[in-house]
């Protein structure tokens, strides 16, 4: 009699995965609990979950493998696992016993190996593109691994393994490409789009055309696909992700000096401007007029969207299924469980929200775009497009009153305090304020905000500019303008001046109205945008006695400083509403708090001073002796103290985009001095220092030798940036070579001479 045979065990391992290829080897695999390796049960044994994580590894272990296991069952235990592992909002004790347990139950899962098998399974059967393949997946399969998509993307959101399991897929490149394959069906399209989303955060930013037929794909994608899958290519096309320090211009400017670097931004908006489509069904997006629900009788857009909600949620809880839907009903990302435990179904109440969700990523990737590289040439062709028309449509539809006039808790969204203004619409009412900004931002095309009655203004204002007088008005192409009588500009004006100084928005009206004056001074616009108030306004807001973000503050004083800048009309009207000695001491006290905030006004009004003086003799006495704004930035003693505030503020260590502006201003006020007189007086006003308030002295060797480490930098990143070295020749009308020759004399290393700060060093 043969002795009884040894029950057989697989190695002592601690991953499920690694015996899986091992079993697939020999061509047995698990089938039972008692294959289970004696040192997993050691190790998770006493872990609530093990049994039925287990069940589920195995289960998908065999799918691999074995004739008998159908997508069905695997779909089935792919619900268990996404109940296991699912962290849904919690707000009682026991909701948060369950999310830490589901924290458990997904590193056990992960622990186990089961994202390896689950992997596997996802890699099977799949081809680029999907006219090459010839079997098609089933139906069924497509939903198996559409559910398996949302599963990983569970995993990844736990705080246990999220991040390294996120990280471990991106390193995958074999399985990042075998994602794109299933955008191309409505069964996995949202999950594999949302999966591929995490995965390209956590890996170096994706070079577009080293996907097979990634064009195709694109190409191919329509409506509420691609608008979804521009989520994708905001992560592409975004250069937050370019450079390994996301503040310091110094280090940005030191990798871009290094071996191999390459901007793969560049290369990735470069690549989807050759396909035909993507920008114009981008446009299109943008110019879409959305459903949004409104109600007779509730004017704020939260109410309407308070009362959509309830009212979609009683038609769900009346259709809810017993059962499961039919396979050919399943779309990923709207087929969800409605609640713990029960059935999966379409839940129509989640479409109009996704399409206004997918709308905002279409629409940020198209602010994208003008944001880049080859902005110029994506600014004309969305103008050519009618983008500008399509967007003061939409603008007219938004509602901008976003709190009615009822305070209940019916009229905000849950866990918001009752002034706050969150509401479905705000992102996509910021994105389109980025998309106007970035339109307008040194454009050609600037002028399209308007309508044809509006430019006929224009055009008579400038008649009469002089000096500021502009070409290309008669240019503009009347076809692509904004219709009837008032444009987009002056549409934008108008709600500005009914917003609140706290308001979400205020921030973004004045950034593309300050965009829209941006480049070269246009005295015609400036005109058209006085008569319309702007300038009373916000001085009004700036000195109404309110607490004011950062973001505002600055907003506002850039807008005055493009508003104001060469214009003795706007320090007229200045000059009439700062009528009293305290409204000027007021203001003059908020300019001189916040010189990183207001440097920018500061510089213009440096400018204007010294063009009024030499340019414009007429208006010569008017500034010196008159207008107050002028003749206090026409002070000498004030000019230094602005000058030493200017230089102090940064290092080469800590400069950055938002306060490299500051060194210009510096620069802009002694190249402007050096025009009439020297700079040399400016120079040894630094050596010597200024008293504080304190009684303690500012400046000497260490705030000179600080400029001097300022201007090498300068030198090193201006030089070699064709768009910044435009932007400031236009915005000053100091040729650049006068600014390149300023820093030079600066920086020269002879220290004989007293124009040089190393004169000042010894």
């Amino acid at each position: 009699m043969e002795p009884p045979r040894k029950r057989r065990r697989f190695s002592s391992v601690n991953n499920v995965a690694v015996d899986t290829i091992r079993s697939q080897l020999t061509g047995s695999g698990y089938t039972r609990y008692s294959q289970v390796t004696e040192s997993l049960l050691e190790k998770y044994g006493d872990e609530e979950g093990l049994q039925t994580t287990l069940d589920v590894i195995v289960c998908f272990e065999g799918y691999l493998h074995s004739p008998h296991s159908t997508p069905h069952t695997i779909y089935q235990k792919a619900k268990e696992l996404f109940q296991l592992v699912s962290c849904f909002e919690r707000r009682t004790t026991d909701e948060v016993i369950r999310f830490e347990r589901e924290e458990e139950n997904a590193r056990l899962f992960s622990a186990l190996g089961g994202i390896d098998i689950v992997k596997s399974i996802i890699m099977l059967e799949s081809l680029l593109p999907k006219d090459s393949v010839h079997r098609q997946e089933s139906e069924e399969k497509l939903r198996m691994k559409a559910v398996l998509f949302q599963c990983i993307m569970r995993i990844i959101t736990t705080d246990s393994v999220g991040e390294q399991v996120a990280r471990d897929l991106a390193a995958d490149d074999e399985f990042m490409i075998q994602m794109f394959y299933y955008l191309q069906y409505k069964q996995t399209f949202l999950s594999a789009c949302s999966l591929l989303e995490d995965i390209l955060q956590n890996r170096p930013v994706l070079i577009l055309s080293t996907i097979p037929r990634i064009t195709e794909i694109i190409s191919r994608l329509e409506g509420d696909k691609f608008m979804n899958f521009c989520r994708i290519l905001a992560v592409t096309v975004s250069d937050l992700d370019v450079y390994d320090n996301k503040i310091s211009l110094f280090a940005q400017n030191k990798q871009k000096r290094g071996e191999g670097f390459v901007n793969i931004r560049d290369l990735n908006q470069e690549f989807l401007l050759q396909i035909p489509s993507v920008i114009k069904k981008l446009v299109d997006f943008a110019c879409k007029q959305d459903y949004s629900p409104r109600y007779t009788g509730l004017n704020g857009e939260v109410e309407n969207w308070m009362q959509w909600i309830d009212d979609s949620n009683s038609d769900d809880l009346l259709d809810l299924p017993d059962s499961d839907v039919d396979v050919s009903e399943f779309i990923s990302g709207v087929t969800q469980p409605t609640d713990i435990g029960a059935p999966w179904a379409l839940q129509p109440a989640m479409s109009i929200v996704n399409s206004l969700v997918y709308k905002v990523e279409a629409v940020h990737v198209l602010g994208l775009l003008l944001l880049g590289k080859h902005r110029r040439r994506t600014q004309k062709m969305v103008s050519e497009m009618k983008l500008i028309p399509g967007l003061s449509a939409v603008f007219e539809n938004f509602v901008w009153k976003v709190r009615g006039n009822r305070t209940g808790a019916h009229d905000r969204l849950a866990g918001h305090n009752p002034s706050c203004q969150c509401s479905p619409e705000v992102a996509i009412k910021i994105q389109v304020m980025r998309v106007i900004h970035s339109f307008c931002d040194h454009s050609e095309y600037k002028h399209l905000m308007l309508t044809r009655s509006e430019l006929a203004e224009v055009q008579r204002i400038n008649e009469k500019a002089g000096l500021l007088q502009i070409q290309g008005l008669d240019q503009v192409d009347k076809n692509n303008m904004c219709k009837g009588k008032v444009g987009l500009l002056a549409k934008i004006v108008e709600v500005l001046k009914k917003e609140p100084t706290d308001s979400t928005f205020c921030f973004w009206f004045c950034r593309v109205i300050d965009s829209y004056l941006r480049g070269t001074t246009s005295f015609c616009d400036q005109v058209f945008l006085l008569r319309r108030g702007v300038l009373q306004h916000i001085v009004g807001k700036l000195l109404d006695g309110e607490q004011k973000t950062k973001e505002i503050l600055q907003s506002s004083f850039d807008l005055l400083a493009e508003l104001m800048k060469f214009n003795i009309e706007a320090f007229k009207i200045a000059e009439d509403v700062l009528r009293t000695t305290e409204l000027r001491k007021k203001f003059r006290e908020l300019t001189n708090s916040y010189i990183v905030d207001s440097n920018m006004f500061i510089r213009s009004t440096i400018l204007s001073y010294f063009f009024f003086c030499n340019e414009q003799p007429e208006y010569a006495d008017y500034s010196k002796n008159v207008n107050y704004m002028l003749s206090y930035i026409g002070d000498f003693q004030h000019q230094v103290n602005y000058l030493h505030e200017l230089v102090s503020l940064t290092t080469v260590h800590n400069i950055s985009q938002a306060n490299v502006s500051c060194l210009n201003t510096a620069l802009v006020l002694l190249m402007c001095a050096n025009k009439t007189s020297s700079v040399v007086p400016y120079l040894q006003a630094l050596r010597e220092g200024r008293l504080t308030c304190n009684n303690e002295v500012m400046g000497g060797h260490l705030v000179i030798n600080n400029f001097r480490e300022l201007l090498v930098f300068w030198a090193d990143h201006y030089l070699s940036r064709d768009k910044d070295c435009s932007a400031l020749e236009k915005s000053t009308r100091i040729p650049f070579s006068e600014w390149k020759r300023t820093v030079e004399m600066l920086i020269d290393e002879d220290s004989s001479k007293p124009t040089s700060l190393s004169h000042y060093l010894t």
